[in-house]
């Protein structure tokens, strides 16, 4: 949950669809992976170099922060 939550703040400060942020499937790989590293989560699909720049630490720390 902490990942969708993240994905509609990030949505509404960009004014996008959420699905532009991060695919439904790409917040399952990132919550089955658990990754805790930015190297970790460049590892996942659906992250790119962009993404991963972009929000990678946002997700590392909501990741966090529900552990």
């Amino acid at each position: 949950q902490a990942l969708r939550d993240l994905r509609a703040l990030l949505a509404r400060e960009q004014n996008v669809p959420a699905y532009v942020i991060f695919h439904d499937s790409t917040l399952r790989n990132i919550a089955e992976q658990q990754p805790a590293t930015l190297d970790d989560l460049a590892r996942v699909g659906g992250i790119g170099g962009t993404k991963l720049s972009r929000y990678g630490q946002q997700v590392l720390d909501a990741l966090q922060a529900t552990g």
